[in-house]
């Protein structure tokens, strides 16, 4: 695996050339991200025997070990900050090189129509833009009998004039966009059995975060809750971002505090017990806010009025990237990165315990009175010294690594 700046030359070969989503707005910080975007395609890459270097704003991802062109760019399409990949050549700037393989590329796709779309990252370059696609097109049209139609064309030959070589595309993939992962520090997600979080966690990994996950737990040990489909949830999203690790942390402290409480305050109290269990270990590695996958009004606890309780008095943030979604939008979501068919494996998670027929709209003075009595501070405490840590490949008490704050830099 290669990621750098500069390969030493070579004749015309494939590779798969990709943009930059937001990067390319923030000024200062560009560098920097560029370098992030490009380690994080070397990470979602590795194993596959590829070559990943930036070309002066352009990332490129060169196949060496036969591996399917198509196949790879998807898998680079769904990394966050990348806005478009496009499959294609590196090619030695030879002027008729270019045309040439352009020329055999058309005869060998076949298309009825198409366009031909030219920059110049070399200003310097003697031809224009424009005449380079006119000639390009002509070449194309009288070589092929291809037609040129720049309204709707089947394909769009793409050419970008770098200093010292041609990039030549004809297969554009959107991308997810945002910006890579890494460059907005660490949140941590509580992730559930349900649909919802594990796309509210993707949704912050697309804004530049490191999503460390949070489970709360009813099955008697952790090595149990991995096995089941909050392992599988967690892997899928790891992919995304290899740094991200799984908190799994036990249900048994809340249930055996909560055995009087009020039963249609029982959700209520569990909403607040989960956030605060996640603010308490956010405090611990460095996580600088809270994320969940709540969406507005969608059930009972998600009403403003069960948020307002359960998040009222934390001292970090608690972002809620669905909050404006509807269940359709959300399942739609989830086909496309993958989790939806994780998601809707049966699994026996905390919420389907408490209380079925729980206070759509509890009054935050109720909820903090029977807080209070029922001493879930304390509940919050002694669940924190039994979670457990899952980094991909081990599990382990948290209790016996942690040793305070670990913040990680924006790089």
């Amino acid at each position: 695996m290669i990621y750098g700046d500069r390969m030493t030359e070579s004749p015309w070969r494939p590779a798969i050339i990709v943009a930059a989503s937001e990067i390319m707005l923030k000024g200062g910080n560009r560098p920097k991200y560029m370098r992030l975007l490009t380690r994080n395609i070397a990470s979602a890459v590795s194993g596959r025997g590829a070559k990943v270097y930036r070309r002066q704003a352009r990332i490129i991802v060169e196949p060496t070990g036969g591996e399917d062109s198509g196949e790879l760019a998807q898998r680079v399409s769904r990394i966050p900050g990348v806005r478009w990949v496009r499959i294609g050549y590196l090619i030695p700037r030879d002027y008729e090189l270019l045309m040439r393989i352009a020329v055999e590329k058309a005869r060998e796709l076949k298309p009825s129509r198409i366009a031909v779309e030219v920059s110049r990252a070399d200003k310097s370059y003697p031809k224009t833009s424009l005449e380079i696609m006119r000639e390009l097109g002509e070449r194309i049209r009288s070589s092929s009998g291809v037609a040129v139609d720049l309204e709707s064309p089947e394909i769009i030959f793409w050419v970008n004039v770098l200093n010292d070589v041609f990039l030549f595309g004809w297969h554009r993939i959107e991308g997810v966009g945002g910006l890579p992962v890494g460059a907005s520090g660490r949140v941590l997600a509580l992730i559930s059995g349900g649909l919802d979080s594990p796309v509210a966690a993707w949704l912050m990994m697309k804004r530049g975060c490191i999503v460390d996950m949070l489970h709360i737990y009813a099955l008697p040990t952790p090595q149990e809750a991995l096995s089941e489909k909050i392992g599988e949830l967690f892997l899928k999203l790891k992919e995304t971002s290899p740094s991200s690790r799984l908190f799994l942390a036990p249900y048994h402290h809340f249930m055996s505090s909560t055995l009087s409480a009020k039963a249609r305050l029982e959700l209520a109290l569990f909403r607040r017990f989960m956030l605060r269990l996640a603010e308490a270990l956010s405090l611990e590695i460095g996580a600088k806010a809270i994320v969940t996958g709540d969406s507005v009004g969608q059930v009972a606890s998600q009403t403003l009025e069960s948020l307002h309780a359960a998040s009222y008095g934390l001292r970090l943030v608690v972002l809620r990237p669905l909050a404006g979604y509807d269940k359709e939008e959300i399942i739609h979501l989830s086909r496309r990165l993958g989790l939806y068919e994780l998601s809707i494996k049966d699994y026996k998670d905390c919420c389907s315990i408490v209380s079925r027929h729980p206070i759509p709209r509890p009054r935050l003075e109720d909820v903090e009175e029977e807080w209070g009595r029922l001493g879930l501070d304390d509940a919050v405490a002694k669940t924190l010294e039994e979670v457990y840590v899952f980094d991909g490949s081990r599990l382990e008490a948290w209790k016996n690594i942690s040793t305070g704050r670990q913040d990680i830099s924006q790089e």
